[in-house]
């Protein structure tokens, strides 16, 4: 919402006929004991001029938003670990940390004794299929050599070559298992390895999933599929759309909790696996809530409030807590009830007009540019 000044003809418009008393936000700037008058009354005159309307309040089917603290992460169905089949020592490092790589590129060079011997075998497997005239067992042998060396983390390519040239590589080359970015790497220069030691981590960051936790009595609220907007710290105003993929089976006994997770894309990778994120859930399900026109609504600084119509052409401000804006409706937390008519139209002139009576009561200037519509 746009903040709107008071101008000081606009107040001369309805100063004539007003009666008022010191602030309703305490007497301290009150130079008289006397009980406060909240009340701002307008003439007769006044009331048919139009200047000022009052309208009832009412329930307003609006839709609401959650919002909640999550943290980005990747898909843990998006993650593949590279770990050490066969001992061996590292020659060479191809790929490092944060680097970018696609589907079987190469990563890195390892010596391995175990690998050259069944690379040698792989040959062997060649050579005794070549006497045999029963082909399946000539074929056994050939496959059993294939698959050990695909154990070892041969790739189809390596096994063509060895099979095509007769000759053995020197090295073994460890390959991508998938298309990612390197998030975490050990593969040092002349590091040794042994089976099963974990070396490299790559995960497909252009998605993400935000995790974050939802309280108990929203739970009713929250459904599969509904979008979710998310802002992360390193980009201000920024906003990443996506999406809730998973709700959470039980509540956490002590935070009264349930898990959430959403997926968020991320095609252009600006976003990071362990970034702090505000999510805005935008609830799928209409709820008759409490609304105001934006225009009955005024801010100063001590918060919020609007102009009740007690009686007719009398107003007395009222503190109120706004909620979220959809469509020039502010919703209202609490302050107001159903019923109760409050001036959708010159609120501010009501507002001014308080002010500028308080100024003359106390003898202190009039405090215009305070007051402005307001940005909840």
């Amino acid at each position: 919402m746009r903040k709107v000044v008071m101008a000081g003809a606009g107040i001369a418009l309805l100063a004539g006929g007003l009666i008022w008393g010191p602030s309703w936000h305490g007497s301290r700037d009150a130079v008289s004991a006397e009980p406060a008058d909240l009340s701002v009354r307008l003439t007769p005159e006044q009331q048919r001029s139009g200047w000022v309307e009052a309208v009832p309040v009412e329930k307003k089917e609006m839709e609401i938003e959650l919002h909640r603290t999550g943290t980005l992460n990747f898909d843990e169905e998006k993650v593949s670990i590279v770990s050490a089949r066969v001992a061996g020592r590292e020659v060479r490092v191809l790929a490092f940390e944060g680097q970018k790589v696609h589907k079987d590129a190469p990563l890195a060079y390892v010596y391995s004794p175990d690998y050259t011997t069944a690379e040698v075998e792989l040959l062997n497997a060649y050579k005794v299929a070549s006497t045999l005239s029963n082909r399946a067992e000539s074929g056994g042998y050939i496959m059993a050599a294939d698959r050990k060396l695909r154990l070892m983390g041969a790739s189809q390519a390596d096994i063509d070559a060895i099979s095509n040239t007769k000759h053995v590589s020197r090295y073994l080359t460890l390959h991508a298992p998938r298309a990612g970015v390197i998030l975490t790497s050990s593969l040092r220069a002349g590091l040794f390895m042994n089976p099963g030691d974990q070396l490299m981590t790559i995960a497909d960051i252009s998605s993400l999933l935000v995790y974050m936790d939802i309280y108990e009595r929203d739970f009713p609220l929250v459904r599969t599929g509904q979008m979710v907007s998310v802002e992360a710290v390193a980009y201000p105003g920024k906003v990443f759309s996506g999406k809730i993929v998973y709700l959470g089976g039980m509540v956490d006994p002590n935070t009264r909790t349930f898990h959430v997770r959403a997926e968020i894309p991320n095609p252009d990778r600006l976003l990071k696996p362990g970034m702090f994120a505000t999510v805005r859930i935008r609830l799928s399900i209409p709820r008759p809530v409490v609304a105001v026109s934006e225009g009955a609504l005024l801010r100063d600084e001590h918060g919020y409030h609007v102009f009740v119509e007690q009686s007719s052409g009398v107003f007395v401000p009222r503190e109120v807590e706004p909620g979220r804006e959809e469509q020039g409706w502010v919703r209202i937390e609490s302050g107001l009830v159903p019923g109760e008519k409050v001036a959708v139209k010159g609120a501010l002139l009501l507002e001014g007009i308080r002010e500028t009576n308080l100024s003359q009561a106390t003898g202190t200037p009039s405090p215009f540019g305070r007051i402005g519509r307001p940005h909840p």
